[in-house]
This record gives C-alpha cells, structure tokens and sequence, in this order.
C-alpha cells in the first residue's frame, strides 16, 4: 500500500469510525423503533456513510417504493450503498449481523436474517421455512421495498450466481410484484495494482478489517445500480427467480459494457447524498 493510500485510509477511517459514534448517540436519542422507522432512519446515515468513505454513487431507473427487490451482491458495501438510496428493509444472511459495525447498522434498520443452511449451527434448531415465510411477511407490510440478495454469497463481480429459490417463494404467497436491480462498483485509475475484484469486493476468505481498509484508501470509488421492471412471468418459483436472475445479469452486463448508460436507460441522476446532507 502507498504512503497515500495508506494516509487516505486512516483518514477515512477516522471520519467513519467518527459518523458511527455521532449515529449511536442520535438513535439513543431518537430511539428508531425496527423495521420501517429504523430503515427510514438509517437511510439518512448510509448517505452520510457513502460520502465519508469516498464514493460517488448514481442511480439509473425508477427507484422502487414497495414490494420486492433482488440484486446481485458483491460486497458489505451494497448493504450501504443501497439504503444510500432508498429506505429499504434488507434482507441478509445471519453472517451479516455479526460483522463489525455493518452489523449493528443493519439491526437498527430491522433486516431480517435469513439462515443458510450451510451456517446453521450444529447441534442448534434451524430456522424453518415457516419461519422465514413469516418473517418475509412482516417486511413485505412495513410500507417499504424489502431487498435481498438470492445468490447467497458475495462475488468478484465476474458473473451473477445461479439465484437460490427460497425467498421467491414468500413473494409468491404474498402475491408481491418483484423487480430487479443491478450493482457495479468501480474505482480510478490512479490505485497501483488495485483491483474491484479483489480490493472493493469482498468474497472468498478476505477478512473483513484489512479489507475494509484497504478499500478505504482507494481513489475514484464510484458505485453504480441500475432498477429495473417488475418481473410479471411468475408461474411457480423456479421460473420466477430464472427470470429474475436473467434480468439481472442482463443488467449487469450493460453497465459492465457501458460508459454512459443514462443513453439505455434515459434516466441517471447521483444519488442521495442531498437529503443526506
């Protein structure tokens, strides 16, 4: 790491780590209660959060104002990034609740937290699908978009998983209109031998401080996410989340190829750091 990077880094570090107590402080005081409340909440501070670690976020298409939301998923990051833009009520691996800071950020915000089953603990009752069906239920009449992220893990940003099944089938029962969004995240040119694969990604065994400060000390951090329309062939599960998955990538793909996509979408405006101010 570069001596400027490296001061870049610990700079950032410092406001971060500075905006999270000041946020601490304002929910003891405002007391946020979960769910809607507390993701209305948190929206302003993830914009403030955006700003402070370096990115320029823009946003391309109509932002969603109710139902179900699913994206491609590359980073803690997205997490931020995406109530940046929007209350959202997310939905998150267990994992999540448990990462430094992100994971208390993501409490206040009511997320729900969904067992895979590769984490249940062993020896342990394992969430059941009832259970999880519930718990979809209730974020679906909170009055806000609920976001997840179907390919279950995090990547390098080099494809879009297959889409795992078992959230699509409460927007089913629920009969909830489900819409697509895509996320790409980019840096500048001026960061040495930096990659977004492997330095604003996270995935794989990185650990997350060290990556998280690294990520920190780069220049040109720019996230970009794209909403898309309401999946309407939804005949059973399966073919909803192919469907969507599709959508996805397709999206993805464009903004992976494209240097001005406000000319696809007509619309592309930065995000959300005005009402964050």
């Amino acid at each position: 790491m570069s001596a400027l990077r490296l001061v870049r880094a610990v700079w950032r570090s410092f406001l971060f780590l500075a905006l999270l107590v000041v946020a601490v402080v304002d929910c003891r005081i405002r007391r946020p209660k979960w769910g809607a409340e507390g993701a209305v909440w948190i929206h302003g501070w993830c914009g403030r959060i955006v700003r402070v670690l370096g990115f320029r976020c823009e946003v391309e298409g109509r932002i969603p104002a109710g139902g179900a939301v699913v994206s491609n998923h590359l980073s803690y990051l997205d997490i931020l990034l995406y109530s940046a833009i929007t209350p959202f009520v997310m939905v998150a691996k267990t994992e999540v609740r448990r990462w430094p800071l992100i994971g208390w950020l993501t409490a206040q915000a009511g997320t729900v937290y969904v067992e895979r089953s590769e984490d249940a603990p062993a020896g342990k009752k394992r969430q059941t699908h009832a259970e999880v069906n519930r718990m979809m239920a209730e974020a679906y009449t909170s009055g806000l978009p609920v976001l997840f992220f179907p390919e279950g893990t995090t990547t390098d940003g080099t494809h879009v998983l297959p889409f795992r099944r078992g959230l699509f089938h409460s927007v089913l029962n629920g009969g909830i209109a489900l819409r697509t969004a895509a996320l790409r995240l980019e840096i500048g040119q001026d960061n040495g031998t930096a990659t977004v694969g492997n330095d604003v990604c996270f995935w794989g065994d990185a650990l997350f401080g060290p990556h998280m400060f690294g990520c920190l000390g780069l220049k040109g951090l720019r996230a970009r996410v794209r909403f898309g329309d309401e999946i309407l062939t939804r005949d059973d599960r399966f073919v909803l989340s192919e469907n969507a998955r599709v959508a996805v990538t397709a999206m993805y793909g464009e903004l992976n190829c494209s240097t001005d996509a406000a000319a696809l979408v007509g619309q592309r405006y930065e995000v959300g750091l005005v009402d964050a101010v």
